[in-house]
């Protein structure tokens, strides 16, 4: 089902059709059909340039306060043989969050695309957020959720995280130099946040069943 080798690739995110505004999607379409790509479809094009995801992790989860009460020091009165005790003795406790746990889940996904020749995909995702936050559109019309796929040493989906109501927060700045004289296959990150997730476990033998 699942393999303790350190290898940690198994995964793929599908960002949907629907994350690209129609208008953005015709102009992209046009685009990479001139340049004769085995991908037709800007989103699939898109997907294929996914290096990396970071998504989960847990702040804040625990509140610290300090307890004062009576308390021994460890050096002893040499007149009476005892410890020394004082009213001010403290320590710092912790104790777990009130928050919801809901709450404390770092709900960022950053996302890690691989630079095209002519930073195709990075003008794709740029133009396609000036459309979703400077034109009237609606929150009905974005897109409402992702997947993530996580797969086990037999490449199948075995857990898959779905990540609900993502929107753009941050964008990488494109970096144009000549200090490397070897052209490098560079990244860039799209910070997304979202809402709400859920974790699921796939029921293999049940799907094999269907």
């Amino acid at each position: 089902m699942f393999s303790l080798r350190s290898r940690q690739d198994g995964f793929r995110l599908k960002i949907p059709d629907e994350f690209i505004i129609d208008e953005i999607n015709e102009k992209y379409t046009n685009i990479i059909k001139k340049q004769k790509s085995y991908l037709y479809k800007p989103i699939d094009f898109l997907n294929e340039t996914i290096q990396s995801v970071q998504i989960l992790g847990i702040l804040d989860a625990s509140v610290e306060q300090q307890q004062s009460g009576n308390g021994k020091s460890i050096y002893n009165n040499p007149a009476t043989k005892e410890a020394n005790r004082f009213q001010h003795t403290a320590t710092d406790y912790n104790y777990r969050s009130e928050k919801n746990p809901l709450a404390l889940v770092d709900k960022t996904l950053n996302v890690y695309f691989r630079h095209t020749l002519g930073y195709v995909n990075y003008f794709l995702i740029f133009e396609n957020f000036f459309w979703q936050y400077a034109r009237d559109t609606k929150y009905d019309k974005l897109c409402d959720q992702f997947v993530l796929d996580i797969y086990n040493n037999i490449g199948e989906v075995y857990s898959r995280i779905i990540i609900m109501d993502p929107v753009i927060s941050e964008i990488d700045m494109l970096d144009f130099n000549y200090n490397q004289p070897v052209a490098q296959s560079q990244n860039f990150k799209v910070v997304f946040k979202y809402s709400n997730l859920d974790y699921q476990f796939i029921d293999i033998d049940k799907k094999e069943d269907d």
